[in-house]
């Protein structure tokens, strides 16, 4: 028989995972110490949301050449015995919760210059404007960098507008999602 409690979830991060995860640990000054207390919220297919709290147990010690991930696991209490061997869940690494930008994920583009978006200028002319992307929080993406909070971001109609061209534009202000409100 199978240990079901406390249960293990094995998971990998790509590369670009890593990178921002610690990052964040930096950031929050986590000791390698304390890498076991970094809290990790799981979801079954059908939860809304990650109602399964743990934390990290192990991860690797280098990313997998192979493969371009780390791989970790997480321990989760499990004492009604609803997570079962073998399920495929979704897992999110707890990040503190943080004032930051949001703009809807559609508007977020890139190129060999990295990532970007089309924003309106005061004089009604279309800019393109390079930002740092953080996560996606349901339809939106934090940006980290390279936009103000004043600024008019074009999420309709991308194809037709061109840096440099004058446009006419039609506001709308987005609303924050209740997930978002709730986001970490």
């Amino acid at each position: 028989m199978r240990q079901v409690e406390p249960i293990y979830v094995n998971f990998t991060l790509s590369e670009r995972d890593v990178l921002r995860v610690r990052a964040e640990i930096r950031r929050l000054g986590v000791t390698p110490e304390e890498i076991k207390k970094v809290p990790v919220e799981v979801g079954l297919q059908t939860d809304t949301g990650y109602p399964y709290k743990g934390t990290v147990n192990y991860a690797a010690p280098t990313v997998n050449q192979a493969t371009g991930t780390l791989t970790a696991r997480t321990i989760l209490a499990n004492p009604d015995g609803v997570l079962l061997p073998c399920y495929f869940v979704r897992l999110r690494i707890a990040e503190d919760e943080q004032n930051g930008l949001l703009v809807p994920d559609v508007a977020l583009a890139s190129d060999q210059g990295g990532a970007y978006v089309l924003v309106v200028n005061q004089e009604n002319v279309v800019e393109q404007r390079k930002v740092t992307a953080g996560p996606r929080v349901g339809d939106l993406r934090v940006i980290d960098s390279g936009l103000k909070p004043d600024d008019r971001v074009i999420v309709a109609g991308l194809l037709r507008a061109i840096p440099g061209q004058k446009v006419d534009p039609q506001l709308r202000t987005a609303a924050a999602p209740a997930s978002a409100a709730g986001a970490k």
